[in-house]
């Protein structure tokens, strides 16, 4: 088993030495399915009809409600089941919070995935990572419109008053009207959404006095001319 998990990770080793990019390793490395369960993932998590096995401990010390309901509550049954969720996505989500053997490292494609099931189970430590990848990804993320309202949608439920928030923000204030209208803002908290309009409204009266500055200075150059 041991030389077996050695060559795994040369493997891993030699594709990162050959190319440093970041999806190209996600799509050649393998990761974990967490379908069968071994001595030490013996928590399953049920979500539809697919399984997943998991460390209990490794859960309990990210989450607070998996503590809670693993060790306090100390119930018989070792199954956690699943709801609101697909199989595929709560996959994603495990390998992007557990090293089995490497985790999955956080993208434009998955962040608002993760950082929902974060906010979901109060994990604080996945909560940071992702709003550490999104402040530094803002610009990324506004490329799309749909993936920008989503990780708004699940930063607005993680910390609303923080800095990134405010980027956030300011990133779908300067969408247009017509596209912004089209979001789902009945998923937003309505603080967030007043904040984002209200900065529309500035960035729509700054245009405006820019535009009404430039027309003077065309009169103007024309009556001197």
């Amino acid at each position: 088993m041991s030389d077996n998990l050695s060559a795994r990770w040369h493997r891993i080793l030699d594709m990162t030495n050959k190319d440093t990019s970041e999806e190209v390793m996600i799509a050649r490395s393998s990761f974990d399915d967490f379908s069968q369960p071994t001595a030490w993932r013996t928590y399953e998590i049920k979500c539809g009809e697919r399984s997943f096995f998991v460390n209990a401990g490794w859960l309990a010390e990210l989450s607070p409600y998996f503590a809670d309901q693993i060790y306090v509550r100390k119930t018989d049954q070792k199954r956690y089941d699943m709801d609101q969720a697909t199989p595929n996505e709560v996959l994603e989500f495990l390998r992007c919070i557990t090293f089995c053997p490497m985790r999955k490292p956080l993208s434009v494609k998955n962040v608002s995935l993760v950082l929902t099931f974060a906010n979901r189970f109060d994990m604080r430590p996945v909560q940071a990572r992702c709003e550490h990848f999104i402040a530094s990804n803002a610009t990324s993320l506004s490329r799309d419109k749909t993936k920008l309202f989503q990780v708004t949608c699940a930063m607005s439920q993680c910390d609303p008053n923080s800095s990134t928030m405010s980027v956030l923000v300011d990133k779908l204030a300067g969408i247009k009207e017509e596209d912004l209208s089209r979001l789902q803002f009945a998923d937003m908290p309505g603080d967030v959404v007043a904040e984002v309009y209200a900065q529309k409204l500035q960035k729509n009266k700054k245009a405006q006095r820019h535009q009404g500055a430039g027309d003077e200075e065309t009169a103007s150059g024309c009556c001197v001319t």
